[in-house]
């Protein structure tokens, strides 16, 4: 047999391998989706392994409705203004679909060490942020692949050289690309190390030579298959058990709700001209925010009646209204169920130099979630510590977040409820999952003084907020926001120099 028959062969058994493969992930991805099963694929690797490509011949045989890419480029201004994560949350799976990242954080990551923008010894703790990242998604049932596509550095230049001899092409090799292909070996060794840093067992790395195009299209395919067919196993497992019975768990650490004290009611007239002066002020400090460019979040949670919408008030009242957003927090809908719990609140996390504020906000999880049964034990217990993670990438990115509790106690509850049915103009407020609510007031108050023991951190701390006089709550939440934004602008004056 001549060698150029042997090849032959090999070809035509590769050609069929390759389109068994592809129906085959069409049928799997198929049964994926009916599932409910979200897969995140992230597609890393070096300049010239033929990223694209194969993406490409990858997405062919999928459905076309049940998939997405997000193509990273580090280049792009404006994801710049927002948190490293920020832009991946934006776009993590929904059930039963497949998100593709053509990169992902781990790229941005390496391409600013390699441009000298991060020190080497800063790199563990943004793969930290991705590993938590990672997790997060991992719990939420997300089945990840994780994918390195590796070229030499021979083949690496042949690749370029060829591009660039084309007219058509030749705009896809830079001068960043050659400076990168310089820093090759250094470049792919920072790379391991992230590797290495960044493997899990739920969201391991599996590194693919692409010498051969082929070749590295059948281990791309075979990995992806293994992935969704090892999910769907455990899905139709998980379908199989009896549903969770749902225990209370009683929290028996300190009481901080209890330690309030609740002052008389303040005189109007001193209240408004305070109010006056303070407001401002927070007009004055708004416009250094900007300036500055620093993030700034404000939640308010609270009781029900508490007066969370009339701090509000006051508080943006003398702000441009192009330097915040405020976002009313409701149950969530159906898009947003089909997603982690805390992808609706990333998708409103501030870019540099504007204000985000929450009337309600991410805390839902360990409040409502938890006394209502709206998800598992195992959920609202790990929600403190992704909440945690979440709070600490925002504030090493410089954002400066506030957290209030806004208390009051039963009977001035009851009062503002009994207000607000009697008066045509406020009795939309109040519902009947109010009046439900304030009979599980206990397992609240419960609820409310272990989130605060376990989510109250030096860069996101909770202030609870004496709030049966509105008045007094209404000024020290000014007060407490011109504290934070003072410091906030005294270290970044201080950066500068």
């Amino acid at each position: 047999m001549s060698e150029n028959t042997t090849d032959s062969d090999a070809h035509t058994s590769t050609k069929a391998q390759l389109k068994e493969l592809s129906q085959k992930l069409g049928v799997v991805q198929r049964e994926a989706g009916s599932l409910g099963i979200p897969s995140l694929v992230i597609v890393e690797g070096l300049d010239a392994s033929m990223k694209g490509r194969l993406l490409n011949e990858v997405l062919l045989e999928i459905d076309s409705r049940s998939f997405r890419v997000y193509s990273t480029h580090a280049g792009q201004q404006d994801p710049r203004r927002y948190p490293l994560l920020h832009r991946f949350w934006n776009n993590t799976p929904a059930k039963g679909k497949i998100q593709f990242y053509d990169r992902g954080p781990y790229y941005l990551v390496l391409d600013s060490w390699a441009e000298g923008k991060l020190h080497e010894d800063e790199l563990p703790s943004y793969w930290e942020d991705i590993v938590n990242f990672e997790r997060q998604l991992h719990d939420s049932g997300v089945k990840i692949v994780k994918l390195f596509l590796n070229v030499s550095k021979k083949t690496q230049a042949k690749r370029f050289r060829k591009l660039e001899d084309n007219p058509k092409t030749a705009w896809r090799v830079t001068p960043k690309d050659w400076r990168r292909h310089r820093q090759y070996r250094s470049y792919l060794e920072t790379a391991k190390q992230g590797m290495e840093a960044t493997n899990r067992d739920y969201a391991s790395w599996h590194t693919i030579d692409t010498e051969n195009f082929k070749t590295a299209l059948v281990d791309v395919y075979n990995h992806i298959i293994d992935t969704l067919e090892n999910a769907i196993e455990e899905q139709r497992a998980l379908l199989a058990l009896p549903k969770e019975e749902r225990n209370w768990v009683t929290y028996q650490g300190h009481n901080y709700l209890a330690d309030t004290q609740f002052e008389e009611p303040m005189d109007r007239q001193l209240y408004k001209k305070t109010l006056k002066q303070r407001q401002e002020k927070i007009h004055e400090l708004v416009h250094e925010i900007h300036s500055h460019e620093l993030p700034v979040v404000i939640a308010f949670c609270g009781w029900d009646a508490a007066g969370k919408g009339g701090c509000i008030k006051r508080l943006v009242q003398s702000i441009d209204p192009r330097g915040y957003d405020v976002n009313p927090v409701a149950a969530p809908n159906q898009v947003e169920l089909s997603h982690h719990y805390l992808w609706r609140f990333w998708k409103e996390m501030p870019p540099r130099g504007k204000i985000a504020i929450f009337d309600r906000s991410w805390y839902g999880r360990v409040l409502v979630e938890r006394v209502e049964a709206l998800c598992s034990n195992d959920d609202w217990q790990r929600a403190y510590r992704e909440m945690n993670q979440m709070e600490e990438h925002l504030a090493k990115f410089g954002t400066t977040i506030l957290k209030f509790w806004l208390h009051i106690d039963k009977d001035t509850q009851l009062e503002r409820f009994e207000a607000r049915q009697t008066d045509p103009l406020k009795n939309w407020k109040i519902t009947d999952e109010d009046w439900r609510n304030r009979e599980k007031w206990e397992r609240y108050e419960e609820s409310v003084n272990e989130m605060i023991e376990k989510t109250n951190t030096d860069y996101a701390p909770w202030k609870i907020i004496p709030a049966n006089c509105k008045m007094r709550a209404r000024l020290e939440v000014l007060d407490t926001v011109i504290s934070s934004l003072k410091k906030a602008i005294k270290r970044a004056r201080k950066a500068a120099l």
